[in-house]
């Protein structure tokens, strides 16, 4: 089913909640909404799945579709944070009318990182501390978006474990959508190093200089978090989700939209279709043996 918009544009979340919402209703599909499931268990050859308010759900097969960024990632670094400043994860960041009137340090500067430093610079006055050097895409190459020239390349398919899949994964480029540096300079977005520490009140960067803020946003990104998936075999050490491909070794279990699950594209709208109809064909070939 075609996304209604701008095919050269990026979809909104309203689109595409509207978009999903659309899909289901076309397809019938039973959709339990506003529920979240907090464990996951294998009795015999079935799955049960607790949801938070007491249901059960039993079933035969599972397909953990929670995508890449479960749970945000702040730094220890935050348990020192001055007690005269505010600090929150780019998560639940809102807007500006959400921030208190101050000096703001945005700590990240990844895509998030960049797209609040900018919403931000209109009302106040902000530093973007980065850390490793950033290699931006422009978005259009002789008037195509850079993400037909990926697909055509066959970049997006570059699986993770071929040469070109590793320098990409090693590099992480993203398009710059209107922030790249010159664009934060514009806005009045002040660049800093990275963030070290803090010294009473100021926060300390790596050049040794100092600022005093009221609020920091941690846009630090994401980590794993598949503690509630409670069966052997299926989770790493750290909470990671153990899979080839997306297909779990416990027999049943797959996912689907994990960074880099297949290729580039996997944690990508682009992709993820792909690495779906991969995941349920291995599904049904899987159960029409068990039958």
């Amino acid at each position: 089913m075609p996304l209604v918009g701008d095919p050269d544009g990026y979809a909104t979340k309203d689109e595409f909640a509207d978009y999903l919402a659309r899909y289901a209703a076309k397809n019938g599909y039973e959709v339990i909404s506003g529920t979240k499931i907090v464990r996951l268990l294998r009795v015999g050859r079935l799955f049960e799945a607790f949801t938070a308010d007491g249901l059960i759900i039993t079933s035969r097969a599972v397909i953990v579709a929670t995508g890449s960024f479960p749970v945000p990632r702040i730094p220890s670094l935050s348990r020192t944070v001055p007690i005269s400043a505010d600090h929150l994860h780019v998560a639940d960041f809102q807007n500006a009318d959400s921030i208190a009137d101050g000096a703001v340090l945005v700590v990240g500067d990844g895509a998030s990182g960049r797209d609040v430093a900018l919403s931000l610079s209109a009302t106040s006055r902000v530093l973007l501390a980065g850390g490793r050097k950033r290699r931006l895409l422009p978005e259009r190459i002789l008037g195509r978006s850079v993400w037909w020239w990926l697909e055509r390349s066959g970049l997006l398919r570059a699986s993770a474990s071929s040469f070109i899949g590793r320098r990409m994964r090693e590099a992480d480029p993203f398009p710059r959508r209107g922030n790249d540096d010159q664009s934060l300079a514009r806005a009045g977005a002040i660049r800093r190093p990275r963030l070290t520490g803090f010294d009473g009140g100021m926060v300390v960067f790596e050049d040794g200089s100092t600022e005093e803020v009221r609020t920091i946003v941690w846009a630090t990104g994401y980590v794993d978090d598949f503690r509630w998936i409670e069966i052997e075999g299926a989770t790493g050490g750290n909470g990671d989700a153990i899979h080839r491909e997306g297909v779990s070794p416990v027999g049943g279990l797959y996912f689907v939209g994990r960074a880099w699950q297949r290729n580039r594209a996997s944690g990508l709208i682009a992709g993820v279709g792909d690495d779906a109809s991969f995941v349920v064909d291995h599904l049904q070939r899987h159960g029409r043996r068990e039958r």
